[in-house]
């Protein structure tokens, strides 16, 4: 079983991919406690989360669906937390009819009342792309580089958005760099457009989180059934 906050969920399948084996979210559990999710897409993005009050004992791979992300997108007047059954069917067995298996709880936790939301799910039977080594890697990169800055922007989400959507209007990508807290700048192709986006504040470039280092280890720490 897992048990862990929904919206991370949500989050994650914003960067699954179209085909296999990209197409599925990682949910794995800590064996010292919280639950992992992650997600890629073929390697060109990928985003992983941690939620530290999380528990479980298997690790599991989601299809996301429209139900799913729908149930389990975070909301800012509640917490939102699923749990995740055992004894599932993967799609390796089409044939069979639903079953309360493959089904999860969706449980929003207001002041006064919990709602809760029962949600079909599709278990990917493809194993998970070796996301933990690739991560490794970059972890182990970035405690070589010397340190290029001391501090870093904390820049307003809005502006970022619609610095990117504006010039991906007529670009396929978009080059984003920064330095010691200053703007960010953001300019697409060529240099014919630059945005600069100002940051609110200067802050400290934050440490890299220690769970982040943790599910680098992959099977090490991961528990899989």
């Amino acid at each position: 079983m897992l048990q862990l906050n929904s919206a991370l969920i949500a989050i994650a399948a914003e960067f699954a991919g179209r085909y296999s084996p990209y197409q599925s979210i990682e949910i794995s559990p800590d064996p010292r406690g919280g639950v992992y999710v992650a997600s890629t897409d073929h390697g060109k993005i990928a985003c992983l989360a941690f939620d530290p009050v999380g528990s479980g004992d298997e690790t599991v791979q989601l299809l996301p669906n429209n139900d799913l992300i729908k149930a389990c997108r975070g909301i800012k007047t509640a917490e939102r937390t699923i749990t995740i059954g055992s004894n599932r069917i993967t799609e390796s067995c089409p044939a069979q009819p639903p079953s309360p298996a493959n089904t999860a709880i969706v449980t929003t936790h207001r002041k006064s009342t919990n709602d809760r939301v029962e949600v079909p799910l599709l278990y990917s039977s493809i194993e998970f792309p070796p996301l933990a080594q690739t991560l490794r890697a970059i972890l182990e990169r970035w405690s070589g580089l010397p340190s290029t800055s001391a501090t870093a922007g904390r820049y307003d989400a809005n502006y970022l958005q619609k610095a990117i959507k504006g010039l991906t209007a007529q670009n396929s990508s978009v080059v984003l760099s920064a330095f010691d807290g200053g703007p960010m700048r953001i300019q697409g192709d060529n240099d014919s457009v630059v945005i600069l986006v100002m940051p609110q504040t200067a802050e400290p470039i934050p440490p890299i989180p220690e769970w982040l280092t943790v599910y680098s280890r992959g099977q090490e720490t991961v528990v899989s059934v």
